[in-house]
């Protein structure tokens, strides 16, 4: 049995066609949600200094409650399984639990100056990826851009982007959920660190 598929993202404006690719896409019960959640900090450290949670930018195909998928620069939703709720909204949520181990406490947007530092975050891929043999299992692509500017002072910026690649162990949604948790708590963890050590840094 084959899924039928449903919404095509747009993909550099173009709607690209995915006649032939239908079989890429495991199989889902209808109606079936599914949330992805960042693995608990194992230790917590002693806050140090607050960051303000800037304007976090997500990437519109994939961004509501559709998983997104990407086959050849073609992308569709899976059928019959969704995001608990926008993936968007989620991801914000998993952010603050990221953080809630390291030194950097977040704040929200409009305490700039009140504070140290402001991150600003760009989703710029959160997909699970297609290649190959059109019956294996996709890799999960989580890819974040991160700005830290210093509110005060010599206006310092800092930039990095954060990018974890990892396989989904088979060909079913929920394997492609689990793919989906470990991408995204790598990618939060090394943020929330990178984070840390910037702002506990001598001057």
């Amino acid at each position: 049995m084959t899924p039928v598929l449903t919404r095509l993202a747009a993909c550099a404006a173009l709607v690209l066609a995915l006649t032939g690719c239908v079989t890429l896409f495991p199989k889902a019960e209808p109606s079936v949600l599914y949330r992805f959640e960042v693995a608990a900090p194992e230790t917590v450290a002693a806050k140090t200094f607050d960051v303000t949670r800037g304007l976090t930018i997500f990437n519109q195909a994939a961004a509501s409650d559709g998983i997104l998928t990407v086959t050849n620069g073609a992308a569709a939703y899976i059928d019959g399984a969704r995001w608990v709720t926008p993936a968007e909204r989620l991801f914000d949520e998993q952010l603050g639990r990221a953080f809630m181990a390291g030194p950097a406490r977040l704040t929200p947007r409009g305490t700039a100056g009140r504070t140290e530092w402001t991150m600003r975050l760009e989703v710029q891929r959160f997909e699970a990826v297609y290649r190959g043999d059109p019956e294996s299992a996709p890799k999960v692509v989580v890819e974040i851009k991160a700005t830290l500017a210093r509110n005060r002072r010599d206006g310092e910026i800092l930039d990095r982007v954060f990018r974890a690649e990892v396989p989904a162990e088979a060909n079913r949604v929920s394997a492609i959920v689990t793919a989906y948790n470990a991408a995204l708590t790598s990618t939060l963890t090394d943020l929330a660190n990178w984070v840390g050590a910037a702002g506990v840094k001598p001057d």
